[in-house]
């Protein structure tokens, strides 16, 4: 559970803090190099193999707390058919079976490092960067979001609080929900 004091409309850095962590944690533990689909998922390749849902309990001054689930698909060898298509694991993405328990040690102490990193003196213009690095998602992909109705557009970057930009025919739209899928 996570207390920082913040407002509700500054938690989704949240989210991307999480994402930042994973990312680093799977690649130093697994050597499996994941993308940021913004604002939650990792992707190796183009198959989802980690999920970060965060929670949040807030009144309209202030973050009461937060709670960040992650799921990493670790060492499935296969999955079915509705998912397959979709879904990996480290195992998969590596062929090596993975010791879990030093995969969530790098993940703690990876998430510890990345949430007082955000906290500090211009930590959330870093952490935007970072989130920028690793992510092809976030900029120059072309992608239908499922949100007010649906839209397609071109990712454009992220405002100031984290939100995804994407560029549509009307303008510049601010993602503020909904999932952002790669069109072909």
């Amino acid at each position: 559970v996570l207390r920082p004091r913040i407002t509700a409309a500054q938690s989704l850095w949240l989210s991307l803090m999480a994402g930042v962590a994973t990312q680093k944690a799977i690649h130093e533990t697994c050597d499996v190099k994941c993308d940021l689909r913004w604002p939650n998922d990792l992707l190796a390749g183009k198959r989802k193999v980690c999920g970060i849902l965060t929670e949040i309990s807030a009144d309209v001054e202030r973050l009461r707390f937060a709670v960040i689930g992650i799921g990493i698909n670790v060492n499935q060898t296969a999955f079915p058919d509705p998912i397959a298509a979709l879904a990996t694991s480290l195992r998969i993405e590596s062929g090596k079976n993975w010791h879990r328990p030093a995969l969530l040690c790098a993940l703690l102490e990876s998430l510890e490092a990345a949430y007082f990193q955000a906290l500090a003196k211009d930590g959330l213009e870093k952490l935007l960067r970072e989130s920028e690095a690793i992510s092809t998602y976030i900029r120059g992909k072309r992608v239908h979001v499922d949100e007010a109705g649906g839209y397609e557009g071109t990712t454009q970057g992220l405002d100031e609080q984290g939100f995804l930009q994407v560029r549509t025919a009307e303008g510049l739209r601010r993602v503020l929900s909904g999932g952002v899928r790669e069109l072909p």
